[in-house]
C-alpha cells in the first residue's frame, strides 16, 4: 500500500506541476527537438562527463547482433563474456557489474536480485540509439550508477511515412537470424512493431588449454535461441503534449556449456521478460512536464539435467517518476523530480518472498553562460528504502570552452550502491545487515577539436583521468558451512582513457576515418581482509589494466570496408596477482555494399572476426571461438507522407 501511495503521489505532484507549466502558441511548440524528454537528463544535466555516443554507421553493423557485440568492439568498456551466447556483463572503470546501471528510455534494468544485466539478451535492432556515460551519476539515475551508464534509446521521428525494414543473417556455427520492422509515422502518430529471432548451434573448435598438448575440441551443450517483440506508440495529443506506450517481450532459451574442465555438462537456462512503459509529456515556453510508468517482469528457469536439479526465480518491478524541467530564466535551469521504484522477487534461494520499496527526490540546476563558452550543473538525490535514509548524493561538473577547438571539462560526484536480494536475502547466506556501498568519482578532461578551414579533414583528441574510492564494498566471503557477503572492501580505482579520430574527405565519394581509443585502469585492494591478506593493494580481479582498440572505415560511393582491432592485457584470477589470463588482440574485417532503386535499399554485408585465429579466454577456462564468418542481406522501403 506505501508503494501505490507513493507512485500516486509522484504522478500528483507532475499533475500539478502541468497546471503551472504555460501556454505557448502551437509554432513555438513545434520547434521542439522531436524526441522524448527521456534523455533530457543525460543532454542537460550532465556536464564535465564523458559521454560517448555510438555513431549511426558503427550501429549499423551490429543490427543482427546482441549488445554484446556492439560494445566489446566499438567501446573501451571489458566485456566480461562466458562465451557465445552466453552471460555477458559489463566493467566501467574497474567497477564489476553491479556497478553499471543500464537505462531503456529512462528506466533502470537492472534486476534488484542481483544487480545485473546480461548483455547478451538485449537484441540491437530494438534501439536506436546507444549512449555512454561514463564516471558516478547516482544523482541522476540513483543506485548502480557508479562505474558508468548505459543509456538504450529509441528516437522516435513524426512524419517519416511508412517504412519497413528486414534482414537476415547466418554464420559459423549454424548461427542464423531474422529481424524485421514496420512503422507507420505521421504527422501525429507513429506505431511501429519490431521481431527478431536468433539461432546457433555454437559448436565451436578451441583449444582445451586444460588438457595434456591442448588439444582441438568441440565445444558442447551450448545450443542457443532468442525470439522477441517490441511494439511502440506514440501521439500528440495537441502541440503541447505527447504520450507513448511500449510492450516489450523476450524469451530465450540456451544451453550452458561446461568448462575446460569439466567433462560434460547438461545444465539449461531459460529466461522470459515482459516490460511496459507508458510516458506522458507536456511542453510549455518555460516548463516541461513529464510523468512516466513501468512494469517489469522477469523470471528465470535454471535446470541441470545431469543432477535431476530446476530452480525458478522471478523479479517484479514497478517504476513510477514525475519530473519537471523549469527554465528560469535565459541561462538559469532547473530539473526537479520524485521517483518510486517497488520491486519483490520469487525464488527457491529466498525465505519467502522479499520486497522492497524505494522513494527518490533528485533535483539539478545548469547555468549557461550567455555566450555558451562556460556551462555548469550542480545535483543532488535522497533517497529512501524501507524507511532508512540512503546516503545524500550530489555531484558538481563544468565545461569550458577556452578557444575555438579547445574545451576543458571536471565533475566531482558522490555515488552508491543498495545491496541486492540475493546480498540481503539469500539462504543460506544472506546479510540482512548490510550497508549500502558509497564513495567519490572526480574526473577531468580536454577536448581538441581543431575547426578546419574546409571540410576534407576533421580530427579530435580527448583524454580523461578519473579517480573513485569505494567504501563498504560488498563482497561474498567464505564462512565455516556457506558463504556469505560483507562489506569488508575499500576500494581505489583510478586511470586515464583517450580517444583520437581522424576523418578525411580525400573526394567527394572516398573517405576514411580512423579511431583509436586507449584504457588505462588501476583498481586495487585498500582494505585487508585478515591481517596478513595478500590482495591489499593488489589489481582486483579480472580488471585489465591496458586495453584498447582502433578501427579503419573506407567509404567509396555505397561500399564500406572497416577493420577493427582491439587489445585486452592481463586479467588477474587470483586476488593475490600471482595467477592470470594472458593479454590478446582479436581483429574484425567488415565489407557491405548498398544497392538503392527508387524507394528501396538493399544492403549486403559480411564479416570476418578473429582474423588471425587467435587463441584465448575472457574469463579462466569458458572457451571462446577461433575464426568465424557471418554475411547477410537487409532491406529497407520508405514511403514518404504526401501529406502530414
Amino acid at each position: 500500500m506505501n508503494a501505490l501511495r507513493l507512485t500516486g503521489l509522484s504522478l500528483c505532484l507532475v499533475t500539478e506541476l502541468a497546471g503551472f507549466a504555460q501556454e505557448t502558441p502551437a509554432d513555438s511548440a513545434l520547434q521542439l527537438k522531436e524526441i522524448t524528454v527521456t534523455g533530457s537528463r543525460l543532454e542537460n544535466f550532465s556536464a564535465g562527463t564523458k559521454i560517448q555516443t555510438i555513431d549511426s554507421a558503427s550501429f549499423r553493423q551490429y543490427r543482427s547482433a546482441s549488445l554484446t557485440n556492439l560494445l566489446e568492439n566499438e567501446s573501451p568498456l571489458f566485456i566480461k563474456s562466458y562465451g557465445l551466447g552466453s552471460l555477458a556483463t559489463s566493467s566501467f572503470r574497474g567497477g564489476n557489474a553491479a556497478h553499471t546501471a543500464i537505462l531503456w528510455n529512462g528506466f533502470n534494468l537492472n534486476s534488484p536480485m542481483n544487480g545485473q544485466v546480461d548483455l547478451s539478451l538485449v537484441p540491437n535492432n530494438f534501439i536506436n540509439k546507444v549512449s555512454i556515460q561514463y564516471g558516478g551519476s547516482s544523482t541522476l539515475w540513483g543506485s548502480g550508477a557508479v562505474g558508468g551508464t548505459i543509456h538504450l534509446n529509441s528516437n522516435p521521428e513524426f512524419g517519416k511515412g511508412i517504412t519497413v525494414s528486414a534482414e537476415a543473417s547466418l554464420g559459423s556455427y549454424m548461427t542464423y537470424g531474422q529481424n524485421v520492422q514496420a512503422e507507420i509515422s505521421r504527422s501525429r502518430w507513429i506505431s511501429s512493431i519490431k521481431l527478431f529471432n536468433a539461432s546457433a548451434k555454437n559448436n565451436f573448435e578451441f583449444h582445451n588449454t586444460q588438457l595434456p598438448g591442448s588439444p582441438k575440441v568441440k565445444q558442447s551443450n551450448a545450443e542457443l535461441q532468442q525470439s522477441g517483440l517490441l511494439a511502440e506508440n506514440y501521439f500528440r495529443i495537441n502541440t503541447l503534449q505527447k504520450i507513448n506506450v511500449r510492450f516489450w517481450y523476450q524469451h530465450n532459451d540456451r544451453n550452458i556449456p561446461p568448462i575446460m574442465l569439466q567433462t560434460i555438462n547438461r545444465s539449461n537456462q531459460q529466461d522470459e521478460s515482459y516490460r511496459i512503459t507508458s510516458e506522458w509529456q507536456r511542453s510549455g515556453a518555460k516548463t516541461t512536464c513529464m510523468a512516466r510508468i513501468a512494469y517489469f517482469d522477469e523470471s528465470l528457469v535454471y535446470s541441470d539435467y545431469a543432477y535431476d536439479y530446476r530452480a525458478f526465480n522471478r523479479s517484479q518491478t514497478v517504476i513510477a517518476e514525475g519530473e519537471a524541467k523549469i527554465r528560469l530564466h535565459r541561462n538559469h535551469f532547473l530539473n526537479t523530480g520524485v521517483n518510486n521504484t517497488f520491486a519483490r522477487a520469487t525464488a527457491d534461494g529466498y525465505d519467502g518472498n522479499p520486497q522492497q520499496n524505494r522513494f527518490a527526490l533528485f533535483a539539478s540546476y545548469r547555468f549557461n553562460s550567455k555566450t555558451d563558452q562556460f556551462r555548469a550543473t550542480l545535483s543532488a538525490r535522497q533517497e529512501i528504502t524501507s524507511n532508512t535514509l540512503v546516503p545524500f548524493t550530489y555531484a558538481a561538473g563544468s565545461e569550458w570552452i577556452l578557444s575555438k577547438g579547445f574545451s576543458i571539462k571536471g565533475n566531482v560526484s558522490k555515488v552508491y550502491r543498495l545491496p541486492t536480494f540475493n546480498d540481503l536475502y539469500w539462504n543460506p547466506g544472506g546479510n540482512v545487515n548490510l550497508l549500502p556501498e558509497s564513495g567519490y568519482c572526480e574526473e577531468a578532461g580536454v577536448l581538441i577539436k581543431p575547426i578546419p578551414a574546409g571540410r576534407k579533414i576533421n580530427f579530435s583528441f580527448e583524454p580523461t583521468v578519473f579517480n573513485r574510492n569505494m567504501d563498504n564494498w560488498i563482497l561474498w566471503l567464505p564462512g565455516q558451512s556457506y558463504w556469505s557477503p560483507q562489506n569488508i572492501m575499500k576500494v581505489w580505482s583510478r586511470g586515464m582513457e583517450t580517444r583520437s579520430e581522424l576523418g578525411i574527405l580525400l573526394t567527394g565519394k572516398f573517405k576514411l576515418r580512423l579511431s583509436l581509443v586507449t584504457n588505462y585502469v588501476v583498481s586495487t585492494n585498500e582494505k585487508g581482509k585478515t591481517e596478513n591478506d595478500a590482495s591489499l593493494g593488489k589489481q582486483l580481479i579480472y580488471v585489465p589494466m591496458y586495453s584498447g582498440f582502433g578501427k579503419i572505415t573506407v567509404d567509396y560511393r555505397e561500399f564500406s570496408l572497416s577493420w577493427n582491432q582491439k587489445y585486452t592485457g592481463y586479467r588477474y584470477t587470483s586476488t593475490d596477482n600471482s595467477e592470470y589470463l594472458e593479454p590478446y588482440w582479436l581483429s574484425a574485417l567488415h565489407a557491405s555494399y548498398k544497392i538503392s532503386f527508387n524507394k528501396y535499399n538493399v544492403t549486403l554485408f559480411a564479416q570476418v572476426n578473429n582474423l588471425f585465429n587467435e587463441q584465448y579466454q575472457v574469463l579462466l577456462n569458458r572457451a571462446m571461438p577461433l575464426r568465424n564468418y557471418q554475411a547477410g542481406v537487409s532491406f529497407q522501403f520508405n514511403k514518404p507522407n504526401n501529406n502530414n
